[in-house]
């Protein structure tokens, strides 16, 4: 792919050496650096990856992404592109789904982000939708489910990295599907992970105090989860799919993530007023024969339980 078609793609992006490589893969671990390679240098949690600019180029990069320009003399020296950036993650994130075609573009794409429940809530929503006969797939802090095919997605603690992101939503597409569950993690949003996901619906859990040895503050640790909800307003808009903010009227930051969304909320709740009550659950699972029998499974003293 030409690097001209990968920095459209970028949300502001100044090319500091101009140029028009022929780009064979996108990298920000510079030991990965091949022949033709796009290197995308940032800050990282413990080096910053500018450093390593010159040992990419060693290695054959064909352009270079960073956040400085720093490296502007070596890099034109060798005839190689910089183009300078606000937030070289976010780069690498947009770059990323450039590169296998906006994969998320062409899914439903519905995200999971809370304190708690995070995991077993995307792979309920992915069960019953494929239970409703929508092909799906899950990206979890546990793992990746595509079609068939099980794939771990590494630490199990946070969001898989936005390479990886885009690949997994790109394979989803080859396989038909039609739907993506994402584990959205605030850690996974604060580095922009996530930032070229074009989102359409967003979930929340709950939100207590966690993550302060990254976000510091609750918060901060409330404004990196509401990155989710800001999606839905500047993500791409596809045919026929609303953009829905699904939201716990039981917690205190039901209103903080409902002020974010531009459309009307659907909120859900066991104590507050809602759009979906845990009584509303009942009744309907009373009504059904199927649903009263799986209800009673769980609840035996469901008919006398208080709500």
């Amino acid at each position: 792919m030409k690097l001209s078609e990968l920095i459209r793609a970028l949300p502001s992006a100044e090319v500091v050496n101009p140029g028009d490589a022929e780009i064979h893969e996108i990298v920000s671990d510079s030991r990965r650096a091949q022949a033709g390679d796009l290197f995308v240098a940032y800050p990282g949690v413990a080096v910053d990856g500018h450093r390593f600019i010159p040992q990419a180029v060693a290695q054959g990069a064909a352009a270079v992404v960073a956040e400085n320009a720093e490296m502007q003399t070596l890099l034109a020296a060798r005839g190689i592109p910089l183009i300078r950036v606000p937030n070289g993650r976010e780069a690498l994130s947009h770059l990323a789904a450039a590169w296998h075609g906006f994969p998320s573009r062409r899914l439903t794409v519905i995200g999971v982000t809370g304190t708690d429940g995070k995991t077993t809530t995307a792979t309920l929503i992915c069960s019953i939708l494929q239970t409703a006969g929508f092909e799906t797939g899950l990206i979890s802090t546990v793992a990746a489910f595509i079609g068939e095919h099980y794939i771990d997605t590494g630490f199990h603690t946070t969001t898989p990295d936005a390479p990886d992101v885009q690949k997994y939503l790109a394979k989803m597409v080859e396989a038909g599907a039609r739907c993506a569950v994402i584990e959205s993690t605030s850690i996974g949003l604060a580095q922009y992970r996530l930032a070229a996901v074009d989102y359409d619906v967003a979930v929340m859990t709950n939100i207590t105090p966690e993550h302060y040895d990254h976000h510091h503050s609750f918060e901060q640790y409330r404004a990196a989860k509401a990155m989710l909800f800001q999606n839905l307003l500047t993500s791409a808009r596809k045919p026929g799919v609303r953009k829905v903010a699904v939201l716990n009227a039981d917690d205190p930051s039901c209103d903080y993530m409902a002020a974010i969304h531009s459309g009307q909320p659907v909120r859900y709740g066991v104590r507050q007023p809602a759009d979906i009550t845990a009584e509303q659950i009942r009744q309907a699972c009373a009504a059904s024969a199927p649903c009263r029998g799986a209800w009673s499974a769980f609840w035996p003293d469901s008919r006398s339980r208080s709500w």
